[in-house]
Order: structure tokens, then sequence, then C-alpha cells
């Protein structure tokens, strides 16, 4: 299993829309944000409905899981579609370190 990163927001019950939302105001149009989708080896499909892909590139691409609870949320951030050692690597230094930075400063996120 690839290790992912973790935001713990500290409001229960934010949904794929909100952090969705979030990911497109920061990100800009040079990302597509595609909720309940994953990848796997360059290949969308369907995924579970707290998924969210985030992609730049074909070789750029993040996976985004979603876990409301009763006090707060958990977002977990991970590398998608590219399994080899140098793309994981690229994954994680560019498009996962920039997701996990826009969602764990967003104030609309937080409910600040």
């Amino acid at each position: 299993m690839v290790p992912m990163s973790s935001i713990m927001v500290p409001r229960p019950n934010v949904t794929v829309e909100e952090v969705s939302a979030v990911l497109r105001d920061k990100l800009g149009s040079h990302y597509k944000v595609t909720p309940a989708v994953t990848a796997h080896f360059h290949h969308e499909s369907s995924g579970r409905a707290d998924s969210i892909l985030v992609k730049r590139h074909w070789f750029e691409q993040a996976s985004i899981r979603v876990i409301p609870g009763d006090n707060d949320t958990e977002i977990h951030v991970g590398s998608a579609a590219n399994f080899t050692p140098t793309g994981y690597l690229i994954n994680r230094a560019s498009i996962v370190r920039k997701v996990h930075h826009v969602l764990e400063h967003s104030p609309d996120l937080a409910g600040i």
C-alpha cells in the first residue's frame, strides 16, 4: 500500500463537494478535479463516493479520500496512477504536496 498524507479538518462531515470546490478554486484551471473517480495505471474509472482525483497531466495525479467523522473530518492525499518509483517521487514532490498544502490551509474547510 502506498502511504498517504493526512489532514484533519476540525469540522465534522466535510463533503467531497466542499473539498472539490476548494481545490478547483485554489488550484485553478490547470488542474482537473473530479469527484468519485480513481485512476489505475493512467486509466480513470468510477471510484468510491468519498474519493476525488486531481489531475494536471497524465503523469501528475493525486488521489484524495474524504472520511467524515462526528467531530472532525480526515482527508487522505496520495499519489495516483503512477507506480514507478520515479513517477511516485515526482507526484509526491509536486501535486500531492500542493494539494495537501491547499487543503491544510483552507479556512473554507475549517469553517473559519
